[in-house]
């Protein structure tokens, strides 16, 4: 977790992406998904959406149309 921290800054802005195969735990709101990755949790918050938690007005339907989408039932 270290390393991952230092090389997070040392690289600074760069973007670097990789793919991972996960599975989604659930739907904690409309930007964030917690994920396993074998046995290890994560938890995601998507890049450039600024949804409204539970707690505010329309929360639900935020957090059902993330829900949607990752079932592809949107």
């Amino acid at each position: 977790m270290r390393l991952l921290l230092l090389l997070l800054l040392i690289i600074g802005n760069n973007s670097y992406a990789a793919t991972i195969t996960v599975r989604v735990v659930k739907v904690s709101d409309g930007d964030t998904i917690p994920v396993l990755e074998d046995t290890t949790q994560h938890k995601i918050r998507l890049m450039g959406i600024d949804a409204p938690e539970k707690t505010q007005p329309f929360g639900n339907r935020s957090k059902q149309a993330l829900a949607n989408n990752i079932a592809g039932t949107s």
